[in-house]
């Protein structure tokens, strides 16, 4: 099957950053009482005072706590973290948005500590816990938002994700793939042990601390799907709570921690249920069209805090924003707006909403307006929003501080740091171009010859390569569409009104395409997820695991996407005019491409959607689901002149060449081509 691959051109920028760093305490982490994992919590502690966070009837006021907790009744944020006006350049130790010229953060897996260490006393604990791959898998990090400083609480080989801190402070419950399928362990943060808290080979994961700090709740797929069960902090006196054949996950406990909110897709789409604590009728508090997930219950106010889906652009585009709603009834309230997706609610220890917001990179080419960003972590308050995290790697799922006392020092088990190394961006030596050389084992097609690509992305995606072999079971890259085109190649016939591979990252050496489907005896085990970014639709790649006993992939949580062309036009003409339909969430393990992908450096890019010629609601090509790309922060021109000699780029794509081969002026400026005239 031939497949067009067009380039992408820069559209005006906007300013995705948020405010400068906000010095006001947070008193989030009160760490670390002498307790092991599982053990008693201590008594006759008292929580910090209340701060009022509600949601008013018949509008969407909410009472934000102020810097220092205190109450303060104000319109949720109007002005997104993308209108902020100041670019933020972030604390010390989070590092910058994009890397130094030159360099990108080092990607390799870090060992796990083998020696132990002593406690550290920690001032005034202004700590936040997280899950981020920041170094090249998933690792649990504490944030000081006062100073900045990070600390690899896991340092592991495997991924280890979805902290939940215990009321106590001490000791954090968290999920990892340490021992060959996903389970449950406890960190406690004086000691620094580990313990396993769960023995299942399917998947445990999402642990959630009731408030007494004695019993976890968590999602478990030991039945054959998502289901919530509850066990003791030592992983003794399991118990099931909810028994549905839809799936049922993403725990949290109401404060008097007799009943649990969690979400399901029992009715068809994602809603936000509540259940009693030891089992029985779940109730379903959202009911409404929409996707509504991941819910988080303050435990001073008695309001849940949860991920909805129900803004829809002009567009079309579906986005996440962060609600408030009573499980009473009491009408939800919006507390995000935000043109970019909101997630991961979590509350700091006074009462202040901490999430995580998609923040695109930074301008970039026409038909794929920004750079690929990253998922950091914010804080809302009444007196604004103060971004808290700004590397070039997700940050997801912070840990809630609710229930936390006694915010003076307390000694917690820190790693040492990680030394600041980075690795140097791919460059030929000065003086000297690079090659194009043959990528071994990965073919243009069934039985076609080895791609080409820059010899300075080889080792990248051999190392992507051997990823999902090991992820997955199958070598998926194995079989590709291709990778390197010449300079001077271009389309064989005239399809559309421009030429949209004339400035194709393919010339570079640097853009590959993915197999269209993966079939296994007959069935295609390749999954699409639709993911609106803004106005651009992008495609999530999943492939079902070779395995399906727990020790590779896990649980999908989204719907797959059924293409437009699946679709009889006559028999439902309206998923066919939108492009397709969400399809039921599949049983099985799978493992996130896209995710593994850009652990390599290679993203994938924007839909086309230009109307009237080229757009993925009327053209299969337009979607785009199979291009990746590894670009190094580098324009399209840099990258072409890592392979080429200044004459040749100008004979070839240069400014006059490019207008007479139908390229706009604006395409070409954001490929970086040198104009006639400065």
């Amino acid at each position: 099957m031939r497949v067009w691959i067009p380039s992408q051109a820069e559209s005006g920028r906007a300013d995705r950053r948020m405010k400068a760093w906000s010095a006001v305490a947070l008193w989030l982490l009160a760490v670390l009482l002498l307790t092991a994992c599982g053990g008693p919590v201590p008594t006759g502690t008292s929580p910090l005072p209340a701060t009022p966070s509600t949601a008013h009837q018949g509008g969407d006021d909410v009472c934000l706590p102020d810097a220092q907790g205190e109450g303060s009744c104000a319109q949720p944020t109007t002005e997104g973290p993308s209108q902020a006006a100041t670019p933020w350049s972030g604390p010390a130790g989070t590092g910058a948005r994009t890397p130094p010229a030159g360099t990108t953060p080092t990607r390799a897996a870090t060992p796990a500590p083998t020696v132990p260490l002593s406690p550290t006393e920690v001032p005034v604990a202004d700590l936040l816990a997280f899950d981020t791959v920041r170094d090249g898998n998933s690792e649990i990090y504490l944030l000081n938002t006062a100073t900045g400083a990070l600390t690899n609480l896991t340092r592991h080989p495997a991924d280890d994700r979805s902290p939940a801190l215990r009321p106590d402070g001490g000791a954090i419950a968290f999920e990892s793939h340490r021992d060959g399928n996903w389970e449950i362990y406890c960190l406690d943060l004086v000691s620094g042990k580990v313990a396993r808290l769960t023995e299942e080979l399917d998947f445990d994961g999402g642990p959630a601390w009731s408030p007494d700090g004695t019993r976890l709740a968590f999602e478990s797929y030991r039945d054959g799907n998502l289901e919530i069960y509850t066990m003791a902090g030592d992983g003794s006196n399991l118990r099931p709570v909810t028994d549905n054949q839809a799936g049922d996950y993403g725990p949290a406990w109401s404060p008097d921690g007799t009943s649990i909110a969690f979400t399901s897709w029992r009715d068809g789409n994602k809603e936000i249920y509540l259940v009693p604590a030891g089992g029985g009728e779940a109730r379903n508090l959202t009911n409404n069209p929409a996707d509504d997930e991941d819910p988080f219950w303050q435990p001073r106010t008695n309001l849940i805090t949860f991920v909805s889906w129900r803004d829809v652009a002009d567009e079309g585009n579906r986005n996440a924003e962060i609600y408030l709603l009573s499980p009473g009834g009491r009408p939800a309230g919006r507390l995000t707006n935000n043109p970019w997706p909101d997630l991961d609610p979590a509350q700091d220890a006074f009462g202040r909403l901490v999430w995580i917001t998609y923040d695109p990179g930074p301008a970039f080419e026409t038909y794929d307006p920004y750079r690929p960003g990253d998922y950091h972590l914010y804080r809302l308050w009444s007196g604004g929003t103060t971004q808290l995290t700004g590397t070039v790697w997700d940050d997801r799922r912070p840990a809630s501080t609710f229930g936390l006392t006694e915010p003076g020092p307390r000694p917690v088990q820190l790693l040492p740091a990680l030394p600041a190394t980075v690795d140097l961006m791919p460059r030929p030596p000065v003086g000297s171009l690079a090659d194009v050389v043959e990528a071994p084992g990965i073919l243009a097609g069934r039985d076609g010859p080895p791609i080409l690509v820059n010899e300075m992305v080889l080792p990248s995606l051999q190392a992507w390569r051997q990823d999902v072999l090991a992820a997955t079971g199958y070598d998926f890259l194995h079989e590709t569409l291709g990778s390197w085109r010449n300079i001077d190649s271009v389309r064989k016939k005239a399809m559309y009104a421009y030429d949209y591979g004339f400035l194709s990252w393919h010339k570079a050496g640097r853009a590959l395409d993915l197999a269209l489907e993966f079939k296994v005896d007959g069935a295609d085990q390749l999954l699409l997820v639709r993911e609106d970014l803004g106005e651009s639709v992008f495609w999530r790649l999943y492939l079902r695991a070779a395995k399906q006993d727990g020790t590779q992939g896990e649980p999908l949580r989204d719907n797959p996407w059924l293409r437009w062309w699946w679709i009889v036009p006559s028999e439902d003409p309206d998923a066919y005019e939108a492009g397709g339909k969400r399809l039921p969430v599949p049983s099985g393990y799978y493992v996130d491409l896209t995710a593994l992908a850009k652990r390599h450096g290679w993203e994938r890019i924007a839909s086309y959607a230009i109307e009237g010629d080229y757009h993925w609601l009327t053209d299969t090509n337009g979607t785009e689901y199979w291009h990746y790309e590894r670009t190094d922060g580098l324009t399209w021109w840099e990258a072409m002149s890592q392979l080429y000699e200044p004459e040749t780029l100008g004979e070839n794509v240069g400014w006059a060449v490019g207008l007479e081969r139908a390229q706009t002026e604006e395409m070409m400026r954001s490929k970086g081509v040198p104009t006639p005239t400065p």
